[in-house]
Order: C-alpha cells, then sequence, then structure tokens
C-alpha cells in the first residue's frame, strides 16, 4: 500500500506570487511535502530566483498564463489580501485545487464568485488561517465546556503600521488591520464558538500617513543571491523612503452576536505603539466568559488558562504540551492540503468557513460606513 505522505510529495504545485510569506514559509513547505512545478509573480526576477532557490520547473510572470500552460493541479495564493478571492476563483474554474492565504476576500462580489467557482468545479480549497490545527486552540476547544454557557467575549490584537507593501496592507482593496490582523482572532472565535448572526463595525484612520521601505528594495532582495535568507533581520534597518497614504481604515472594532447567542468585540489596528506590550506579557489575545467562569488564550504567559466560580487560582491547559516553538501552521496546512487532494477528502478550514470568516470582516467595515448593523449570509458547519 502506498503512503499518503510519498503520494502527496506527488501532488503538482503551483504558487503565485513570490515575495516574503512565500519564501519565507510555504515555498520550503511545498519542497518538503509536495512537487513544486510553477511559481509565478507580475515582477519576473521575482519568480525567476523564486524558481531557482526551490526547485521549481517553471517560472512565469503572467497568472492566467501559468493556469493554462503549466501542469499544476494546486496552486498557492500567496499575493496581496485585495487579490486572493479574483485569483481563488480563475485556479477553481481551471480546475486547480487551491490553498488560500488569509483572508479569502475583502469584498462580496469577489467572496461570491470565488465560493461559486470552488463549489461549481468541486475542488479542494483550504482558507488560511488553519485556526483548527492551532495547538493552543485545540486545547481550548476541548476545555471551553468547563466556563458553561459563553455569554461574551474579548479579543483583538494592535501594532504599529507596518514598515513595508503599500498594496499588501494600506489600500482600501487590500483592507487593511481587519483582514490582517483581526483575522486570527475572529477565525478562532468562530472555531470554538460556532458561526455568525449579525456584525456592527466601528472604524476610521487614525494614522493618513506612513513611511515605508520602498518596493525596489524588496525587489531587489527577492532577486538576488542563490540562497535564502530570512528577510526580517534586515527590515528593520532598511530605508523607508516611501511616503504612502493609508487608504484603508486603520483602527477597527468589529462587534458580534454569534448564533448561539453571545456576544463579543475583536479589536485590529496599525495605531498601537510596538512595544508596549513586551514587558508584561499578560494580556491574552483572547477572553471568554461564561456562566460558570472564564478563559484566557494566548500570550507570553500563557497558552490556555481556565478558572471557574468554584476555583481559586487559573488552571492552565496542557502546559508541557501546546507550545508552538518549531510548530509553524504554514507547514501543517501545505501538509493537510496535499493531503486532502490525495485521499479527497474536505479541508479542515473549508471554503464555508473561510468565506464566513471574510463576510464577518467585510460587514464589520461595510457597518462602520453605513451605521447599520448587518445580517450575514454565509454560515459554516461547526466542528
Amino acid at each position: 500500500m502506498t503512503d499518503i505522505n510519498e503520494t502527496a510529495m506527488n501532488v503538482k504545485c503551483g504558487v503565485v506570487g513570490c515575495g516574503v510569506i512565500a519564501n519565507e514559509s510555504y515555498l520550503p513547505a511545498i519542497k518538503k511535502y509536495g512537487r513544486l512545478v510553477a511559481v509565478c509573480d507580475i515582477v519576473e526576477k521575482k519568480a525567476e530566483r523564486a524558481a531557482k532557490l526551490w526547485g521549481a520547473e517553471e517560472y512565469y510572470d503572467d497568472y492566467e498564463e501559468m493556469l493554462e500552460k503549466s501542469d499544476v493541479e494546486a496552486v498557492f495564493i500567496l499575493t496581496g489580501m485585495g487579490d486572493h478571492a479574483g485569483q481563488a476563483a480563475m485556479a477553481a474554474n481551471a480546475g486547480k485545487h487551491v490553498l488560500v492565504q488569509k483572508p479569502l476576500a475583502t469584498n462580496m462580489d469577489d467572496l461570491r464568485k470565488a465560493v461559486d467557482a470552488v463549489k461549481k468545479s468541486g475542488v479542494k480549497a483550504l482558507i488560511e488561517p488553519c485556526v483548527q490545527m492551532f495547538p493552543e486552540y485545540v486545547k481550548a476547544k476541548e476545555a471551553l465546556k468547563e466556563i458553561g454557557t459563553i455569554f461574551w467575549f474579548r479579543a483583538g490584537l494592535g501594532r504599529g503600521p507596518p514598515i513595508w507593501g503599500a498594496a499588501t496592507f494600506f489600500t482600501k482593496k487590500a483592507g487593511g488591520p481587519l483582514f490582517d490582523l483581526g483575522v486570527y482572532q475572529i477565525s478562532a472565535l468562530t472555531f470554538l464558538l460556532g458561526p455568525v448572526e449579525r456584525v456592527s463595525g466601528l472604524a476610521r484612520t487614525s494614522i493618513p500617513e506612513v513611511d515605508i521601505v520602498p518596493d525596489d528594495w524588496f525587489i531587489e532582495y527577492l532577486s538576488k543571491s542563490d540562497t535564502y535568507k530570512s528577510v526580517w533581520p534586515l527590515l528593520g534597518r532598511a530605508p523607508r523612503t516611501q511616503k504612502i497614504k493609508v487608504e484603508a481604515e486603520d483602527n477597527t472594532l468589529t462587534i458580534m452576536e454569534m448564533k448561539s447567542g453571545c456576544l463579543g468585540i475583536v479589536i485590529a489596528n496599525f495605531v498601537t505603539p510596538d512595544g508596549l506590550r513586551s514587558d508584561i506579557g499578560m494580556f491574552p489575545d483572547i477572553e471568554v466568559y461564561g456562566s460558570d467562569g472564564g478563559m484566557l488564550i494566548g500570550s507570553g504567559a500563557y497558552a490556555v488558562a481556565y478558572k471557574t466560580i468554584k476555583m481559586r487560582e487559573w488552571v492552565k491547559v496542557g502546559w508541557d504540551t501546546i507550545s508552538r516553538r518549531g510548530w509553524s501552521y504554514y507547514e501543517a496546512s501545505t501538509k493537510h492540503f496535499l493531503e486532502c487532494i490525495v485521499e479527497d477528502k474536505e479541508p479542515i478550514p473549508n471554503i464555508d468557513w473561510g468565506a464566513h470568516v471574510s463576510e464577518i470582516m467585510i460587514k464589520s467595515i461595510e457597518s462602520s460606513r453605513t451605521g447599520k448593523t448587518l445580517r450575514m449570509e454565509t454560515t459554516f458547519k461547526p466542528y
């Protein structure tokens, strides 16, 4: 009998977007678990270098050409956030399975087209982030029953503005920090608590202009040398000589009413000064409170802890087993995605769930602009 991992290694993979996330995370994972056939980037030098670094058989600077000419079975969509849905639809319409870096979409028209294309074609679609595999969220899901009926939650992540990626982070098409940062907490909360019924949002642009590292610096970095070295140690010292206008709202609050009846808020922004929380490290990323107690998830001090009304101290869950040191969701997703193709099974973070997460964020921004509370169109089967 053929080993599933050996079979998965024969899945012919293509990548669109040869930037930092591809080189840092997905291309090494594909090299480990699949067969890298083709890479594509609108900057040909980046595509050519990625092909040489990671052993791709072909490289392209035109995505449609790659879909038409290359013999890929699965496409990893690693481009800017505003391009994901359109490129996912194109791949699905071409009969290619898709792994989509978060988020699936930043507007409802593109979201509907992507979902329709995936469902009509019958291809596999894995939508990041695969929170269903994150060790701390798996443990939290197990321990959630200890705190009774869930009433409310608070979650959020704020940081300073990114110092690179004008088109990636700051345009209205890209969506801003809600789609870049808030997506993690919203993804986790839907995994833990189920689908959302209604969404309200408040959002504004608080820092209208920022100075970033110009695209030319990245193109030069991602187009040279015979081995890949992480960009992060150098990025902080790179010149921030490009002044850009911040188009997407950089300061957001998303209020969610879950179908189960609990209520909560998610904070996502690019306006929190970096480093404020590093000395304390005690603030959880997610807090959940119920009839019998509360749960704290994430931070430098603990991964998962809960306390009931009968307890005097917080109980740390699976303390020695849930550390994510050395664990990569990019690698876990890649392996799971390729195995799903080989085994003909639905990915755990599937198209329905990915669409629901994107709609929550889209509706939050729409609510902030219209002043209306909005009902959700999409849903998913809870895990």
